[in-house]
């Protein structure tokens, strides 16, 4: 019996308000991202199928080729889109096109099949973010199994008519198709392919978001808990009745925690620069793609990891005040625990959505209130930097500057006034006479 008192005692403690709010918030908080990550992989799936062609060669194999095409992918909802591809400037071309990729069936098509010799074919993607589902949608291994089934099957009806196919032409159609691959980024573009530059900008594409996402929970937590502490053991109230200004003790308290926060950003932005440079120089020597990433301009220079570490430190500052006022509301160490769920959930969101999706083509509703987590504009700013989109990035430095000059503005108006010893989550407020009052 006293087994079963002392369990529900227990468990009646540690299933408080805010345990249960912590769960409903989490699964809330969670399914959003989920539904936001299916409603990208949907859209994904919804042109996975279609095909943009070019037809350079433009004879009557290729447009049979071109019907086949079209009639089998009708056949599984995709489509088939022909297009004009005039020059070799392919970043150019795409967007004079609006297409993210293009397959392009070069002049001198026919005349290799016809020699039963493998004939090329150019395939070219957009890269406008390294998010994994992004990409889900385009890939030249649908684009080559069609155009050999394709080709096979206009092989077969023109050549077979003629009598039985020669060695030399079987042997051609076990691979009918030679597959030459271009890659564009920005303004620039370069002969490699896609999925080759997703695996090899993938480390770096996750080291900045893992590192955000750290820093602003060890910083977070850092400072929440001194908080939390100082006012728990009463501490705080000493502190703030001593001869100094209350103005002074705050702007220490941000002060030293921006200085450890500023400290945390360029270490871990100089550990992550060396880590690169070693990646990129053991594939440099290896197979070549390190130039051709830099030509790409998928690697970072100094100025750009100086943005990044200016978005981060912003972010971490952010995080601070917040935790400053969460810190205030703690009234026993349990609820300083579940204190830091807010930060914690408007973290996650941004950091799993910056791995799987391009936060910038979802849905307009569902990108704004995303746009409106501050963090999520640090969690982009490695990618707004290597792909030019110094718009965002401005835009997310403005966003972040603001909600910082708000969030330390609620700080000092707390701390300025008595509410610093009265506010609590769960709590009640003291009927005794603050500091304040007794002095006076």
């Amino acid at each position: 019996m006293k087994f079963k008192t002392l369990f529900i005692k227990e468990l009646r403690e540690m299933l408080s308000v805010q345990t249960i709010m912590t769960m409903v918030i989490s699964v809330v908080i969670l399914s959003f991202a989920g539904q936001a990550m299916s409603k990208a992989v949907e859209e994904s799936s919804e042109t996975m199928m279609d095909i943009n062609i070019c037809d350079q060669d433009d004879t009557e194999f290729t447009k049979n080729m071109i019907k086949f095409l079209t009639a089998n992918l009708a056949q599984l909802d995709g489509e088939v889109n022909v297009v004009e591809i005039s020059s070799d400037d392919y970043a150019k071309e795409l967007k004079n096109a609006d297409v993210k990729s293009v397959v392009i069936i070069p002049e001198g098509f026919t005349a290799s099949v016809e020699n039963n010799e493998a004939a090329k074919v150019k395939f070219v993607q957009r890269l406008n973010s390294l998010a994994t589902m992004s990409n889900l949608n385009t890939g030249s291994q649908v684009a080559v199994e069609y155009l050999t089934a394709a080709v096979k099957d206009v092989v077969y009806s023109t050549k077979v008519s003629n009598g039985k196919l020669s060695n030399e032409e079987v042997s051609f159609l076990n691979n009918p198709i030679a597959l030459e691959e271009s890659t564009v980024v920005a303004e620039k573009s370069a002969d490699i392919s896609a999925s080759v530059v997703m695996s090899l900008c993938s480390a770096q594409g996750m080291i900045v978001p893992i590192m955000m996402f750290v820093l602003v929970m060890m910083s977070s937590n850092m400072i929440l808990n001194a908080i939390s502490t100082e006012k728990i053991d009463k501490t705080l109230e000493t502190l703030l009745t001593a001869p100094i200004s209350r103005l002074s003790v705050i702007a220490a308290k941000m002060l030293a925690a921006a200085v450890v926060a500023a400290m945390q950003a360029a270490v871990y932005m100089f550990g992550s620069k060396n880590m690169m440079n070693g990646v990129l120089e053991k594939v440099g020597s290896d197979s070549g793609y390190s130039e051709i990433l830099k030509d790409l301009g998928l690697t970072m220079d100094a100025g750009q990891y100086v943005l990044v570490g200016i978005q981060m430190f912003l972010s971490i500052l952010i995080a601070l005040s917040v935790a400053l006022v969460l810190g205030v509301l703690a009234k026993d160490a349990k609820s300083a625990q579940t204190l830091t769920l807010p930060i914690m959930m408007c973290t996650m969101i941004p950091y799993m959505l910056s791995m799987f999706v391009d936060i910038k083509t979802m849905s307009p509703a569902v990108r704004y209130v995303v746009y409106a987590i501050p963090f999520t504009h640090s969690f982009m700013a490695s990618e707004n930097a290597m792909f030019g989109n110094y718009g965002v990035y401005a835009g997310g430095l403005i966003y972040q500057f603001i909600f910082l000059v708000i969030c330390m503005a609620a700080a000092l108006k707390i701390f300025m006034s008595d509410k610093i010893f009265t506010m609590s989550i769960g709590g009640k407020k003291s009927k005794g006479t603050t500091p304040a009052e007794s002095e006076s």
